[in-house]
């Protein structure tokens, strides 16, 4: 599936992101199988290619790589791998209605 025409769900939770040795908090805006758009207080420390780790109570950790920056807001692609899938998974299953 082409991940610009992943459908897109509106969430609202906090996350961290820990971009190299740069940790900050965040909070999703939207969310789709393949990855998620997040709000920032500050995206100084974010460029597109970065690779990251996402840390949520509801998601556990996810990996990916950051695929867009605007003022601030980030899009995040997820790895493509069985245990980030079955992390989102769960997710839609048991958390997102």
């Amino acid at each position: 599936m082409d991940q610009r025409s992943a459908t897109r769900h509106d969430a609202r939770m906090f996350i961290k992101i820990r971009n190299g040795t740069y940790d900050q908090g965040a909070m999703v805006v939207d969310i789709s199988r393949t990855g998620m758009g997040v709000e920032m207080h500050d995206t100084r420390n974010m460029r597109i290619g970065d690779r990251v780790e996402v840390h949520s109570e509801k998601l556990g950790f996810l990996n990916g790589q950051i695929r867009w920056v605007r003022g601030n807001r980030l899009g995040i692609l997820f790895d493509m791998n069985s245990n980030n899938a079955a992390k989102i998974a769960g997710f839609f299953k048991y958390y997102h209605r």
